[in-house]
């Protein structure tokens, strides 16, 4: 759904102008770490095609899914995320794109009440716990039994959403998506899939 906001845009948002924005470690980082803006625009239109008006990112680095569904819709987009340094870039860049509808919030998941939230987004948030070559920077502590701890709790307090809830998983194996959700779209060679809480 494309918002009215985007009108009066005075910056496109492409991967270039986004990546610009990034120091050098973060801009080589980014195609492992953070979602591209094709898929982030097609996540975000299926979270926002119900009344749904507060989407929550998980593990939401510089907020790069979080800027590009506020950008291109009229929801109110969230991210957390454990790093405060990348969350301080992300606020810079939405400031950047004049974005209202954008909130990047430095917190651990185990702190995050899911039910002020309406939707949901997950890139393999927790992964990073099992594949220490693959961290971003030493700014917080990466352990393999965080990883399942994590996994846990989101899959816990998603499972205690309301029925018709939507949640969009990107890459991952998705053990963090409980039974109680179905499958119900998927895109980008089956990397994205849309889930939709049935009981």
């Amino acid at each position: 759904m494309e918002n009215a906001q985007k009108l009066i845009h005075t910056h496109d948002l492409t991967e270039k102008s986004f990546e610009s924005f990034l120091p050098a470690n973060l801009r080589t980082a980014s195609r492992l770490h953070f979602t591209p803006i094709e898929v982030a625009k097609k996540a975000s239109e299926w979270l926002t095609e119900t009344p749904a008006k507060s989407v929550l990112d998980i593990g939401a680095g510089v907020g790069k899914f979080c800027i590009t569904g506020a950008y291109h819709s009229n929801a109110h987009f969230y991210g957390v995320e454990h790093r405060e340094s990348l969350c301080n870039i992300g606020i810079q860049i939405a400031g950047h794109f004049g974005l209202q509808n954008v909130n990047i919030r430095h917190a651990n998941i185990l702190d995050i009440r899911f039910s002020d939230y309406d939707a949901f987004y997950l890139y393999n948030p927790f992964y990073e716990n099992l594949e220490f070559v693959k961290r971003l920077n030493d700014e917080v502590t990466l352990e393999e039994d965080l990883y399942q701890v994590y996994l846990n709790h989101t899959e816990t307090q998603l499972d205690q959403m309301k029925k018709g809830t939507r949640l969009v998983t990107y890459h991952g194996n998705n053990f963090e998506v409980p039974n109680s959700y179905e499958k119900v779209a998927e895109a980008f060679n089956g990397e994205l899939k849309l889930w939709i809480k049935q009981s």
